[in-house]
């Protein structure tokens, strides 16, 4: 498939299809765990998946950082015929994230307890949290590692395999699920175990695109290691902090929750938390599929193509919008059902919460694709005002003052605010930054 020349939509949907395939395993991962836990420990259970949550936007942003950043370098000097400047900016955005990682991951071995109070769980969820977090935080550097790999093996032409390395380990995640939790009554430490193992089977067959022909990741010298770290971290840092603000806001309304309202709310938002983090991440697979392409297309001064891969991803993000938030709108019972083993008057209470929260939906993949739009043409400002509004500005502030000035329910309205008031930017950025403006000066 050739970036460059072959039909802009052809090469997109050849992309979108895995990086979607991919994003809808990669919930999975949390999806089916809540669910599981949720079944088999009840209200509790679920109380304590939505403290553990924050862990996963945790790991991505990390990623995100690195990834996005380094792979946003690498597709652009494929463009401009530069595979030194490739192999560099792979090389320094490896060393980077495994620096990062190991931080990280020390700091959750030592630290597991005071993160999950930290995020909101209490003498009466952290018990079963800490159970879960007995097997996940061995497999942490998993995570990151996976996302990385994948973001490089996508710019490196190889979109199915990445799609398929989450696949079957999402699939082995789901089976395992099941079967440790439930066949060998493991309970929340059976999903852990399972989630460990999918992604370390999803690692695995990433793998193998450095033993393939097509592969031209490869590690090289790096000169101006300095220079080439300030600008990953420039490029990397707006979506960076667009989606470690969405684990800051999960710990901000699991305590929030928690004071309003009890435990029986903390489960219902962490369903809400978990439907929001799996839209995300089909969100993220849109700027998977068309940010390489812009890349490759900016560094090869082709101004037409990026402009028709952007459009591409705003329609995508749109038609998404709306078929999705119809469908949360409308089931909210029957998706409660799924997630937990609850009474009626849990299931009954939970309905109007999820509506109120999940009208939200109808913005946020253009939030999200506009961040990857605005970051594939290099515009590295108003990526990071779309993300912080977004992030930190809007919902932190509303978060606090929403229950305080207007009663507790209107928490569950937060989030749609924000959302609608990040897209207006959005728009207007995307319009003036990527259809008007003159690429063949990036």
């Amino acid at each position: 498939m050739d970036m460059l020349n072959d039909k802009v939509s052809k090469v997109y949907h050849r992309y979108l299809f895995p990086s979607l395939f991919s994003g809808l395993v990669t919930t999975i991962y949390v999806l089916v765990d809540m669910i599981v836990v949720g079944q088999y420990e009840g209200t509790v259970g679920a109380a304590a998946m939505a403290c553990i949550a924050p862990f996963w936007p945790m790991f991505c942003c990390v990623s995100i950082l690195f990834g996005l950043s380094g792979s946003v370098l690498f597709s652009k000097a494929k463009g401009e015929k530069n595979e030194s400047e490739a192999r560099q900016a792979f090389t320094t955005a490896t060393i980077l994230l495994g620096a990062v990682t190991f931080l990280i991951w020390v700091s959750i071995v030592f630290f597991d307890e005071q993160y999950l109070r930290l995020f909101g769980a209490d003498d009466s969820i952290v018990p079963l949290a800490m159970r879960y977090m007995k097997w996940l935080k061995w497999g942490v550097p998993l995570y990151p590692a996976g996302l990385f790999l994948g973001m490089f093996v996508r710019s490196d032409g190889s979109p199915g395999l990445a799609g398929g390395s989450v696949i079957a380990g999402g699939l082995l995640n789901i089976v395992g699920d099941f079967l440790l939790t439930f066949t060998f009554d493991l309970g929340i430490e059976g999903a852990a175990i399972a989630s460990v193992a999918g992604q370390f089977l999803a690692d695995g067959i990433l793998l193998i695109h450095f033993f393939r022909k097509r592969n031209t990741l490869s590690f090289g010298k790096v000169t101006a290691f300095v220079h080439r770290t300030k600008e990953i971290l420039a490029l990397g840092f707006p979506p960076f902090i667009g989606d470690i603000s969405m684990s800051f806001l999960v710990i901000l309304f699991n305590n929030q929750v928690m004071r309003y309202f009890g435990a029986t709310e903390l489960a219902i938002y962490g369903i809400g938390s978990n439907i929001f983090s799996t839209f995300q991440t089909f969100s993220y697979g849109i700027g998977n599929a068309a940010q390489p392409i812009m890349a490759q297309n900016l560094g090869a001064k082709q101004h037409d193509r990026v402009c028709k891969t952007a459009w591409l991803g705003i329609r995508t993000s749109l038609i998404l919008a709306a078929a999705l938030t119809a469908i949360m709108l409308l089931f909210p019972t029957q998706i409660t059902r799924i997630y937990m083993s609850a009474t009626d008057d849990v299931i009954a209470m939970a309905a109007p919460i999820l509506r109120r929260y999940f009208i939200c939906l109808l913005f946020m993949p253009l939030n999200v694709f506009a961040t990857y739009c605005l970051q594939a043409v290099m515009k590295i400002r108003p990526t990071l005002v779309v993300s912080v509004l977004r992030g930190i500005l809007l919902c932190a502030v509303l978060i606090y003052l929403m229950p305080a000035v207007f009663g507790a329910s209107s928490i569950w309205y937060v989030m749609l605010i924000t959302e609608t008031v990040t897209a207006v930017f959005s728009v207007v950025y995307v319009r003036k930054y990527v259809f008007k403006a003159d690429l063949n000066n990036v």
